[in-house]
């Protein structure tokens, strides 16, 4: 039979995280335009609503 080491709660690796990214992203001071998610997604629909109906009234002619 083989014998299983366990091992300590102390020796494990430390988990991967992306905090120290979203920090850093989240409190730059860039210049420039700030939306939120929210708007962004309104935006980009929007857009593509317009597109779609410029589609079908310029293929309709």
């Amino acid at each position: 039979m083989s014998v299983r080491k366990t091992r300590r709660r102390d020796d494990s690796p430390m988990p991967a995280t992306g905090a120290g990214l979203i920090r850093f992203y989240s409190e730059s001071d860039s210049p420039g335009l700030k939306i939120g998610p929210y708007w962004t997604v309104i935006i980009a629909v929007a857009f593509i609503g317009l597109i779609l109906i410029l589609n079908i009234i310029l293929l309709n002619q």
